[in-house]
């Protein structure tokens, strides 16, 4: 690239950095992280950051093989550099192959060497002793690699076809399976563990909604003070960590607390579920209408870009048939694409739910259409950041009591 263009993308990049500085702000620091990314690619030969794309996959590898040596729980109860030697005596492990997997997780800052072969963490490392980042980790690892390794095969098997079944999508062709993504995961417990772990990190590293959108104007507002009836039913819900924060933020929100998953799901996460005093509900959402009737809300997190638009119209039917009018609300709180230039993380995201389970991420205009299609009334919310919106959406004919008429951003 010409010295001109580099001294471009590095004025830029000061810029941005410059209005971090001054702001703080999720968006500020998100477009300050792509200008210094874009910097760093242009000083990049080509053919160098074709093969460093290449062997990305080692460092994931690495990064697995440290995290099942336990190398990072003693890094992060370190207090002075730990030898390579201190390392491979936890497993015990051979110290050469310790410092041969910590040479590459070095490389790319995931651990400091201050001295040739020992060790201190960094706050990626320190990450890696958490269940969320474990899981990720692992899950990723174990469940979806393999499936990324099959599914240029499956793509040219089936005519590069967008995929939309959701039995015949990469994991199937990878696995030989006929069932489902999450029935499979039902029927391998380490799996299925490993995901939600994932999944528990995926929900939780993230500015809950009730923290940014109008809940006590959108939702509060109108709700029945009867304790008996639902105020928030979240379907899909993993363990229930979003209505533990939601109940942290609201103690005195009338009504109960309901999640939904599945029978599995909702066996393991019922110690913390019952302490908390959540009800939960075994519930196949594409077996039958929702067993909760008439509740203020239904909440989906990161549920419908499991899907393509024809299996989310059943899922969107059954929830339209437990919805009270003039009353209910379903809110959907995912990915809200742009229409051009999306981030990493949403094509990422985006290649993820495909392999797994032929979902899909939406633009704006796509979830219009697919809301519009069973006649919901959707408005969007949006705030700074990665693209994490709210679509909150009422039946046809309902007035401000559900808040069609609010300001949406």
């Amino acid at each position: 690239m010409a010295t001109d263009q580099i001294q471009s993308l590095w004025a830029n990049a000061q810029a941005s950095l410059e209005g971090f500085q001054k702001t703080q702000s999720e968006t500020s620091r998100i477009e300050a992280l792509a200008k210094v990314t874009k910097l760093q690619r242009a000083l990049e030969q080509p053919k160098d950051a074709i093969l460093k794309l290449s062997y990305q996959p080692m460092v994931f590898m690495a990064l697995k093989v440290a995290h099942d040596m336990q190398v990072f729980p003693v890094l992060a109860k370190a207090t002075s550099p730990v030898s390579a030697k201190e390392l491979a005596a936890v497993k015990p492990a051979d110290p050469l192959l310790v410092e041969r997997i910590m040479r590459l997780l070095v490389s790319f800052d995931i651990v400091e060497e201050p001295e040739p072969s020992t060790y201190l963490p960094t706050a990626i490392s320190k990450e890696m002793v958490n269940r969320p980042a474990i899981g990720t980790v692992e899950s990723l690892f174990c469940e979806f690699l393999p499936i990324m390794q099959k599914t240029p095969e499956y793509l040219e098997a089936t005519n590069y076809q967008n995929p939309e079944d959701p039995l015949r999508a990469p994991l199937q062709y990878t696995h030989n399976v006929e069932q489902d993504g999450f029935a499979w995961l039902c029927e391998h417990p380490d799996a299925l563990t490993r995901f939600n772990n994932f999944m528990e990190g995926q929900r939780a590293n993230r500015v809950h909604w009730g923290d940014w959108f109008p809940i006590q104007e959108r939702i509060l507002a109108g709700a029945d003070s009867n304790p008996e009836r639902a105020l928030l039913v979240d379907i899909g819900g993993g363990r229930g960590h979003d209505l533990m924060l939601f109940q942290k933020r609201f103690p005195d929100a009338p009504g109960k607390l309901v999640l939904e998953d599945l029978p599995s799901v909702i066996d393991e996460a019922a110690p913390e579920l019952n302490a908390c005093g959540i009800e939960g509900v075994k519930y196949d959402f594409f077996n039958a209408p929702n067993p909760v009737k008439g509740a203020r809300v239904y909440y989906f997190k990161f549920v419908f870009h499991d899907w393509s638009d024809e299996k989310a119209r059943v899922l969107l039917n059954y929830v339209i048939a437990a919805m009270e009018a003039g009353y209910s609300k379903l809110v959907i709180e995912e990915y809200i694409l742009p229409d051009k230039n999306a981030q990493f993380l949403h094509g990422t995201t985006d290649m993820a739910v495909m392999m797994f389970c032929s979902g899909l991420e939406r633009t704006r205009q796509q979830w219009t259409s697919l809301l519009e299609s069973v006649g919901l009334q959707p408005t969007f919310w949006t705030r700074e950041g990665e693209g994490l919106g709210v679509i909150e959406s009422v039946l046809p004919g309902s007035n401000g009591t559900n808040g069609t008429n609010g300001g949406p951003r």
